[in-house]
């Protein structure tokens, strides 16, 4: 009898040893198995937004029972996020432009896994069971191209490759991998069939956007804004509709003790975060966080509004007109003044925003004159077009005639609110292009002419986006230090010398200074500085040597008109109706021969 217990205790011990050295305690081996398939409920996407946009950070598994941390290791799961998809896809170089840490191909992959007991990432490493798994990947680069689609960017994919020791359960390896996402094939703009990933919301978490921060979401069909009246260049008619947006309220000890001293920021975004979702703006590039961060807020309490523009209802086309959108951000603009009435300093309301969005700010500021104390814009132009009728089917331009809530009376300049060249010349404005950008590099080169034909110089400077961080800070703080009390000297114009117009916002929104330089402006000084008088005067054209003739304004000028191609051939500067269609014409003719 004897020999035979001595015969199982060494059997057990042995088996206890292959145990250990398998990774599964003798314990876990006498747990019934089940698959992954089976233990796993979902996999959501964790993360916050970077200098591209949304950024998956952590991807946390779900499972049915407490995970003991012990039993995981790195390679225990195998992962897909957007930027493995895109380097499997198209390589390193194609879809990468800067790798922060100079190990190419570690992009997404994993970094650690750990378990929580909540659905969220953790300082200090987890617990020892819980029921999440959390796959932290690699977040130190930076992709290149356009900033996506937050349901896009956020895309998981996760297998269970080795056995897991479940709370019940000896869990063993998946077979089939858990998405959160879908995709389709869609046209593209260019003609062609592209893949469309879609992740499921509810399996996205951003806690940068939390109810605890401060944000409110507002949603189309739920409590967006009911705007209405509100006049479309496009189609020459008025529209009622729900405006969704983003507001971020500092709490109420800030505003009570900042009371009256309170900023309004309205943060505009580019095309690209065209959406119904108004976490689509929000997403889309890093402004609206940076300008809710602890940072900022501390030194400048601030409540930042960003409403979310409708792919239909683009604000702004390239061609300087603009949407039923235009009214119905005044109209939000103006609600919300009102319910904070008494606590924002209205000589201290700003404007950010990028591409679309700067574009519609910078035709906001010559609808309200001096209205906002400072615009800080990337990648962003406009101009004078006193024929608007003319590219956008007949319909009339906006005036203060046909669009009583843009033009509501606010520093009103009936005689002058189309020369925006003239309207502007007292703001105070800093904006950013990058060199390979010719529809922004195009139209603030116009722009310097005008003024320096008036005798203002501008305030200029480039750099390359790729120094580091403070030096360009420091460069950009600089260029801004200069005497501004003349007319004109609130403009400040900054050129990257590398990066396309989709670069513009990662390089623009990685630095601190243009939130800094735009706290500090008052609209009083804009008031105190005066407008540029001699850009009241008529457009007189330019000499045989191509100067600007002497004396020269900008009014009755319709402004060259740029393209992402260059400038354009027939749409030059002072053009009209008559010399567009004599070179249409000319163009048929050479077509023909």
């Amino acid at each position: 009898m004897q020999t035979i217990i001595r015969k199982i205790s060494g059997f057990m011990s042995l088996m206890t040893i292959l145990f250990f050295m398998s990774g599964i305690s003798y314990a876990a081996a006498s747990k019934m198995n089940i698959s992954a398939d089976q233990a796993i409920l979902n996999i959501k996407s964790y993360g916050f937004v970077d200098l591209e946009g949304a950024k998956l950070a952590d991807i946390i598994v779900e499972y049915n029972q407490g995970i003991d941390a012990a039993s995981l290791q790195k390679d225990t799961f195998k992962i897909e996020d957007y930027v493995i998809r895109q380097e499997s896809e198209n390589g390193f170089d194609a879809a990468i432009e800067r790798d922060g840490d100079c190990i190419p191909g570690n992009e997404g992959q994993i970094v650690k896994v750990y378990v929580n007991d909540k659905p969220a990432a953790s300082k200090t490493g987890g617990t020892a069971f819980g029921r999440y798994v959390v796959i932290e990947v690699n977040t130190d680069y930076m992709l290149k191209g356009q900033n996506l689609p937050y349901t896009t960017s956020m895309m998981a994919s996760v297998i269970q490759a080795k056995d897991v020791i479940g709370e019940k359960n000896l869990i063993t390896a998946s077979a089939q991998p858990f998405k959160n996402y879908k995709t389709s094939q869609q046209m593209g703009h260019q003609g062609k069939m592209q893949t469309v990933i879609e992740t499921d919301k509810d399996q996205i978490i951003l806690p940068e956007f939390s109810q605890q921060t401060g944000w409110k979401i507002h949603y189309m069909g739920q409590d967006a804004f009911k705007a209405t009246h509100c006049y479309s260049e496009y189609t020459g008619k008025y529209e009622d509709f729900d405006l969704p947006y983003s507001i971020y309220v500092p709490n109420e000890t800030t505003l009570e003790s900042h009371k009256g001293n309170i900023s309004l920021v309205v943060h505009m975004e580019h095309a690209g975060g065209n959406d119904t979702d108004p976490m689509a703006a929000i997403t889309s590039s890093k402004a609206a966080v940076k300008l809710s961060s602890a940072e900022v807020q501390t030194k400048n309490p601030a409540i930042i509004v960003v409403p979310q523009i409708e792919n239909s209802r683009r604000s702004t086309n390239d061609v300087v007109a603009s949407s039923e959108a235009n009214t119905a951000i005044w109209e939000l603009i103006d609600h919300v003044l009102e319910k904070y009435k008494g606590y924002i300093d209205t000589n201290r309301i700003y404007g950010t925003g990028q591409s679309m969005g700067g574009m519609t700010l910078l035709n906001m500021a010559a609808q309200r004159d001096n209205f906002f104390a400072g615009l800080a814009l990337i990648g962003a132009q406009w101009s004078n077009s006193y024929d608007k009728p003319f590219q956008n089917n007949g319909s009339p331009a906006r005036s203060p005639e046909n669009d009583t809530i843009s033009f509501n009376g606010f520093g009103l300049d009936k005689e002058n609110y189309q020369n925006w060249y003239y309207m502007i010349s007292d703001d105070n404005v800093l904006v950013a292009t990058c060199k390979a950008d010719p529809m922004g590099m195009g139209s603030w080169q116009a722009f310097a002419d005008y003024y320096a034909a008036a005798g203002v110089k501008i305030a200029h400077a480039s750099w390359d986006p790729y120094l580091n961080i403070e030096e360009q800070n420091k460069k950009e703080k600089n260029m801004t230090q200069h005497e501004n009390n003349m007319p004109g000297a609130g403009i400040n114009w900054v050129v990257f010398t590398r990066g396309n117009h989709m670069s513009t916002w990662k390089y623009g929104y990685q630095l601190d200074y243009p939130f800094t330089w735009l706290f500090k402006q008052n609209r009083k000084t804009e008031l105190k500085r005066g407008k540029i008088e001699q850009l009241k005067n008529t457009w007189l054209g330019r000499d045989t040597d191509g100067e600007i003739k002497a004396g020269s304004g900008t009014a009755n000028m319709n402004s060259a008109q740029f393209t992402p191609d260059g400038a354009s051939d027939i749409y030059v500067e002072g053009w009209t109706q008559e010399s567009v269609n004599a070179k249409a014409k000319d163009e048929k003719i050479k077509m023909k021969s």
